[in-house]
C-alpha cells in the first residue's frame, strides 16, 4: 500500500467516524447508507443514453419512449433498493475469544422492527477494504449473518469496520453501510503440551499432591443424599439391612499454587505452555494463580478464571516492549 493509499484510508476512516460512529447496534438511515450505480447500472444509464442520441438523431419516438420507460425504471429501482436497505437494525452478538491459529466469528443479527419478513435480496457482509466476503439471503439464516476473522498471533486486536451491502432488486444500485461495533478479539496463545508446574511461595518449583473427592480411588463411606446417582451407592451394605450409604472416592490434585513463566524457553512457547497448564488446570477444577511480570492473579477456579489468565497470557508484554 502506498503512502498516498495510507493518507487517503485514514482520512475515510475519520470521515466514517464523525458520520457514523461506533455503536454496539445500528438503526440505518440517510446518514448511515451509501447507494449508487453499480457496474451493471453505470451501463444501463450508458445504454440509455444511446437510445436517447439514437431517438433524437433518427427523430424515432419509439425510440425515445424507450429510452424513458427504462429511465423511470431505474429511478423506481433506486427508490425500492434504498427502502429494502435502509430502516434495518444491525447489531453484532458478543465474539468469542479465540486460540492462535484458529478463526473467530462475528455474527450480526438483522431485522426490520414492525415487519415479520426478511428483506429480500442477497446481502455481502466484509471486512473494511477488503474484496472477500459471506453473501446470504437473511431470510435462509433467520436475520443472522456470521463473518470469519483469521488469526495467527497473540494479543487483543480492535475489529474492524464491517461492510454490509445488497444490490436488490435489479442489481442496478448498490447500497452499502461500514459499521463500527466498537468490539475487541482477544486471541489467546496457541497451547503447547508441557507438564504442570506450580511456582509456590516458600518451596521450590515442583508438582505437590493432596487428595480431593474424585473418581479414582475409594476413600470412605457416607450417608446417601437423595438425588445421588445410584452406581454410588454401596449395594452390598444396602442388601445386609444396614442404611443406604455412598461410597466415597478420591483423587490426587496439585495444591494451590501460582503458575509462572520458567524455564529458557522463548517467550510465545513459554506462553503457549502456560496456556496449556492453564487449561489442564481448570478442566481439572484446580485453584491456581499466576504471576506475570508485574501482574499477580490470585488462585480461584472456573471458567472466568480461566478466561482471566488466558487474557492476561494474550496482553503479555516484556517490560521495555514495544505492544
Amino acid at each position: 500500500m502506498t503512502a498516498i493509499s495510507r493518507a487517503l484510508q485514514r482520512r475515510t476512516l475519520k470521515w466514517l467516524e464523525k458520520r457514523i460512529p461506533a455503536s454496539q447496534r445500528f438503526a440505518l438511515d440517510l446518514k448511515s447508507v451509501f447507494i449508487f450505480p453499480s457496474v451493471f447500472g453505470w451501463g444501463f444509464i450508458v445504454v440509455c443514453g444511446s437510445l436517447f442520441i439514437l431517438g433524437t438523431n433518427y427523430q424515432n419516438n419509439l425510440m425515445l419512449l424507450l429510452c424513458y420507460f427504462l429511465l423511470s425504471l431505474m429511478l423506481i429501482t433506486l427508490f425500492v433498493s434504498y427502502q429494502n436497505f435502509a430502516r434495518l437494525h444491525v447489531r453484532a452478538l458478543p465474539i468469542t475469544p479465540v486460540y492462535a491459529g484458529h478463526h473467530a466469528s462475528l455474527t450480526l443479527q438483522c431485522q426490520q422492527p414492525g415487519k415479520p419478513q426478511m428483506p429480500d435480496g442477497l446481502f455481502t457482509v466484509s471486512w473494511w477494504q477488503q474484496d472477500d466476503g459471506i453473501t446470504s439471503e437473511l431470510a435462509e439464516h433467520n436475520g443472522h449473518l456470521t463473518l470469519p476473522y483469521f488469526t495467527s498471533t497473540r494479543g487483543v486486536y480492535p475489529l474492524p469496520r464491517v461492510t454490509l451491502s445488497n444490490e436488490y432488486p435489479l442489481g442496478l444500485f448498490r447500497c452499502w453501510t461500514h459499521l463500527d461495533f466498537n468490539q475487541t478479539l482477544v486471541v489467546y496463545p496457541a497451547p503447547i503440551p508441557c507438564k504442570v508446574v506450580f511456582l509456590e511461595e516458600g518451596h521450590d518449583e515442583g508438582s505437590n499432591t493432596t487428595e480431593q473427592a474424585g473418581h479414582d480411588d475409594f476413600f470412605a463411606l457416607r450417608s446417601y443424599i437423595p438425588g445421588e446417582p445410584v452406581h454410588r451407592v454401596a449395594w452390598k451394605h444396602v442388601a445386609k439391612g444396614g442404611d443406604w450409604v455412598s461410597k466415597e472416592f478420591s483423587q490426587q490434585q496439585a495444591k494451590m499454587g501460582y503458575l509462572s513463566l520458567t524455564g529458557s524457553d522463548d517467550l510465545e512457547t513459554a506462553l503457549g505452555k502456560l496456556a496449556f497448564q492453564i487449561i489442564t488446570l481448570s478442566e481439572q477444577r484446580v485453584s491456581f494463580g499466576l504471576k506475570l511480570g508485574r501482574q499477580t492473579i490470585e488462585p480461584d477456579s472456573g471458567d472466568n478464571h480461566k478466561h482471566r489468565c488466558l487474557t492476561a497470557l494474550a496482553r503479555y508484554a516484556p517490560v521495555g516492549a514495544i505492544a
